[in-house]
């Protein structure tokens, strides 16, 4: 029997790209969830009640039952809508003048005929009543997108790497084309597997003394299955996923390139984000009947992919040009630098963000093609006791 309750350390997070070995991934938050967009069917008032093929007012003595034709009083009989998945036996009818009438039966969609009966002596009038009944229904709901799960994952870079998994540019491996890499990620949390996860986003921050955090997010479709105890068999089978972690990046030593081109002289903090929106291509099914796996998207592609990096610092220039400031930032992340006996063994550097343009076409010959971002925000501020600061967002849109 498995145990009721995990705890953090026994619940591994394994990932991989689709054709790229798997990794344990260093997290410290993870979460799991899935959702639907879901709509009631409305029908123009079908929440009416009206009998149909009547002439004159229509009298109940107390408890007596009778069977109606629905519709307008003068005809034809109308069913009951599709939007309504159900009209439950004792649902109270209530009409204007304030009497009320009760089902005998349930009434499902495509019923025309309906029973009733009066708890008491009653009297509907032709004019005022008879076609202005009201009841509650149960609504059916339609589905309004494919299920959609989304995973969220707090961790900590082995090496400063990006990981496959955590690349949306497709520049980690120059020989695809197009440059765009819109491969699935496969992985498993805890006992659960999934097989069709594709990532929306990466980012991650920093400041003096703090170890850097990435943050992803990643869409997940499909089935997911649930396998009782792959947890304990993944910490104690696989070593070879339980690997060292070699090294993860601290601010202390990370680096800002390009920075007094926006003005900043002394950066104090950066934030770093990459960002794609993702939309599932679900293709009409021809047999009718969906998989047990559930709704698979034949693509996920991505429609644009947009990088922001944002640095605070003691200043800023405060001029924006119409046409855009431009601005070529690099982030190289470093370790402390120390090997276990506290020795200075070189400088820790790991890896390096910049913006996209920089990484395709590094021989540009001018500093104009450089700078690939603009520069979106400037801001200056000051508080009591404090010092002034200033900041810029500089953004790319890659794709």
């Amino acid at each position: 029997m498995s145990k009721p309750f995990y705890r953090y350390e026994d619940v591994p997070l394994v990932m991989a790209s689709q054709g790229q070995k798997p990794v344990m991934v260093f997290a410290n938050r993870v979460g799991l969830s899935a959702s639907q967009p879901i709509e009631a069917k409305k029908f123009l008032e079908d929440y009416h009640i009206s009998f149909a093929l009547q002439s004159a007012n229509i009298s109940f003595d107390a408890g007596e039952e009778k069977a109606f034709l629905l519709g307008p009083p003068n005809g034809p009989g109308v069913r009951v809508p599709e939007s309504v998945e159900n009209i439950l036996s004792g649902s109270k009818i209530s009409y204007p003048s304030g009497q009320a009438l009760y089902l005998t039966e349930d009434l499902s969609p495509g019923d025309y005929y309906i029973k009733v009966k009066a708890k008491e002596n009653t009297v509907l009038r032709y004019e005022e009543d008879i076609e202005h009944g009201e009841v509650e229904v149960l609504r059916s709901y339609a589905a309004g997108g494919i299920v959609k799960g989304s995973l969220d994952v707090t961790y900590y870079m082995n090496n400063g790497n990006v990981h496959t998994f955590a690349d949306l540019t497709g520049l980690i491996d120059p020989t695809i084309y197009p440059q765009i890499n819109e491969d699935r990620v496969t992985g498993s949390f805890g006992d659960y597997i999934f097989e069709d996860a594709h990532l929306r986003e990466l980012s991650f921050s920093a400041r003096p003394f703090e170890v850097i955090e990435a943050n992803i997010s990643l869409d997940i479709y499909g089935k997911m299955e649930y396998r009782e105890g792959l947890s304990d068999s993944i910490i104690n089978n696989y070593e070879c996923l339980r690997g060292q972690q070699s090294g993860v990046p601290h601010a202390v030593n990370t680096k800002i390139i390009g920075t007094s081109g926006i003005g900043i002289d002394y950066p104090l903090s950066f934030e770093y984000s990459i960002t794609a929106g993702r939309t599932p291509e679900v293709v009409v099914p021809i047999n009718g009947v969906a998989g047990t796996d559930g709704e698979l998207p034949v693509r996920v592609s991505k429609d644009n992919i947009d990088i922001m990096i944002n640095i605070e610092g003691e200043k800023l220039d405060p001029f924006l040009k119409i046409s855009g400031q431009r601005a070529d930032v690099t982030i190289r992340l470093s370790d402390i630098g120390f090997t276990g006996d506290f020795t200075d063994n070189n400088q820790g550097l790991m890896k390096e963000f910049r913006l996209a343009g920089s990484l395709v076409h590094p021989d540009l010959p001018s500093q104009e093609l450089k700078d690939y971002g603009v520069v979106e925000q400037d801001n200056l501020s000051i508080s009591e006791g404090g010092f002034l600061r200033g900041s810029a967002t500089i953004k790319q849109s890659y794709r």
